[in-house]
């Protein structure tokens, strides 16, 4: 007695059928990596264009650091000019705060206008003039 297979043997049509399911997927599996490998190849492309403009950034912030640093060095070379010369001048660094003059009406226009400006005399107002 011979053993009968426990699974029927295939005929031709059902092995000719895996066979087509198969090349098809094989086909649409090759498809999809041809374009998965498109993608990589654009992002791979776009990766290396950010790269190099990151470095081109990197190297003109680096500039305009050092530019910054330059101007903020002759600013205050600048502010320390200014203020010698204010001083050689007798010119007071900083404006005197304008005060409104007092009510009172018998006040002459000039006393109205050291009274504004807080001080006595006209004197006080150029540094110059004081010893």
């Amino acid at each position: 007695m011979a053993d009968t297979p426990t699974q029927p043997i295939p005929d031709q049509d059902d092995v000719l059928a895996v066979n087509e399911r198969l090349q098809a997927d094989n086909t649409r599996l090759t498809a999809e990596l041809r374009a998965a490998t498109d993608l990589l190849d654009a992002a791979q492309t776009q990766l290396t264009g950010a790269q190099g403009q990151a470095g081109r950034l990197q190297t003109e912030l680096d500039q305009v650091r050092g530019e910054n640093v330059a101007l903020t060095a002759r600013v205050a070379d600048f502010n320390k000019a200014v203020a010698t010369e204010v001083t050689r001048l007798g010119l007071r660094p900083q404006a005197v705060e304008h005060q409104e003059p007092p009510s009172t009406t018998d006040l002459t226009p000039t006393q109205q206008v050291l009274a504004a400006k807080g001080v006595s005399s006209i004197r006080e107002l150029s540094p110059k003039l004081n010893p």
